[in-house]
């Protein structure tokens, strides 16, 4: 099957990069004995430290609120874009409120919030299946659709996750959106360690999809973590984050041909989301082969999405405000996109710049109407603090540690280099 010649390029300089680093390493292992020194040295110079970044706590958790402001914002008020947009964008950017009468529950938050909850509450990162499919019965009875809900149906057949996300139980597993809108949150409460956040939002994606949506999971949650220590341009971000997914999945195409078609366009994103329609779009009526090449994605995919979010993220250029007007506009399953973009852009620039939007008028509130185990109202901020809790243990458990810095509580993280841990299979 033909490849775009664009991704057929940067794929190959993908695999190039990594197989040189290998060889780096085998042939540095060649040089060494059992001691691990090199053949003729008497002593190998001690090793390099990994690199470091220093945060006062205010600064986390700024990031971290900033990030799940983002993601309530884009997720709810994105819910009049909804799959209105489909043969064609929207003609113009829409205007949105910044949710002035608060943040309430919604598939966009409130699947990874119980899950943040409980970890919280219980203690851990990684909630073991079984415990979270008591958890999933007790609460997740409403408001869930497509993979989400047919896993929460097959728990009562007896099943455990990663069983609930087999493509021959659940048919939506192999392209389903949730390894995209359902793990955005484990990349803020891992700033700066996108393989330990990558690693969360896998055991959590695992629950209802399988396959190419997992390098979504990957992918989002590295560059959310990137986002809330580095000041690189995103563009490089967005680039860097792709050392995270399989270079083959179709994930990494879209953020190339994403990128791509950007600066082919860089003033019309009309023309760039043409693109993704022709090559990609398929109705979700349509028979769907999960081995053709080169694949069609319907409107609920992570491919399609995906590319959607990322053109988003570039036309925006990182203005908060202006990122949740594309990603509406550029439609398809926009309410999730808006949420993961948002959620990008919020992470990076923090909660107190979001604040000062002229816009912004959003009450410290969020109402639970869905999950009975937790608090039926409780404060934005609140969730934040759970967060930041979570956030904490993640760096000590990361080799981080707790320090002052100019007089101010902080942490000194140890910072670590995207990778990918789950292949496309």
């Amino acid at each position: 099957m033909k490849q775009d010649p664009d991704f057929a390029t940067a794929k190959r300089i993908l695999w190039l990069s990594m197989v040189l680093s290998l060889a780096a390493s085998l042939g540095a292992a060649e040089q060494t004995g059992a001691s691990g020194l090199a053949r003729g040295e008497a002593k190998a110079p001690a090793a390099r430290q990994p690199k470091t970044i220093d945060l006062t706590c205010d600064q986390i958790l700024d990031h971290i609120r900033g990030g799940w402001t983002g993601m309530l914002i884009g997720g709810i008020e994105g819910l009049a874009h909804e799959f209105k947009y489909i043969q064609q964008p929207r003609p113009e950017l829409p205007d949105y409120p910044l949710l002035p009468n608060g943040a309430r529950t919604d598939d966009d938050n409130d699947i990874e919030w119980p899950h943040l909850f409980f970890m919280d509450k219980e203690g851990t990162m990684k909630i073991p299946y079984p415990r979270l499919v008591e958890i999933w019965k007790a609460n997740m009875n409403s408001g869930i659709w497509c993979a989400n809900e047919q896993a929460r149906k097959l728990m009562d057949q007896g099943m455990v996750p990663p069983a609930t996300a087999d493509p021959s139980r659940n048919r939506f597993a192999a392209y389903n959106l949730a390894g995209q809108f359902c793990v955005e949150s484990y990349g803020m409460i891992a700033p700066g360690m996108p393989r330990t956040a990558a690693d969360i939002g896998l055991h959590y994606a695992r629950v209802s999809v399988s396959g190419e949506p997992l390098q979504a999971a990957q992918y989002w949650t590295t560059l959310i973590s990137l986002t809330a220590v580095s000041k690189k341009p995103l563009e490089d971000l967005l680039n860097d984050s792709l050392r995270a997914v399989d270079p083959a999945s179709a994930q990494a195409e879209a953020v190339i041909n994403a990128i791509n078609e950007f600066h082919q366009h860089p003033t019309d994103w009309k023309a760039a989301r043409r693109f993704f329609h022709a090559k990609w779009y398929c109705p979700k009526e349509s028979p769907w082969d999960p081995d053709q090449r080169p694949r069609k994605w319907n409107d609920n995919s992570t491919p399609l999405n995906g590319a959607m979010v990322t053109l988003a993220l570039l036309y925006g250029q990182g203005d908060f405000y202006r990122t949740g007007q594309y990603a509406m506009a550029l439609g398809y399953d926009a309410d999730c996109n808006a949420a993961t973009a948002c959620a990008v852009v919020g992470t990076r620039i923090g909660f107190y710049a979001i604040e000062q939007l002229p816009q912004f008028h959003m009450p410290d509130r969020y109402i639970n109407l869905t999950r009975p185990q937790l608090p039926g109202e409780s404060k934005v901020s609140e969730q934040a603090a759970v967060m930041f809790r979570l956030c904490e243990k993640v760096i000590l458990q990361n080799g981080g540690s707790r320090i002052r810095l100019s007089g101010k509580e902080a942490y000194r993280i140890r910072l670590q280099a995207p990778r990918l841990l789950e292949p496309l299979r």
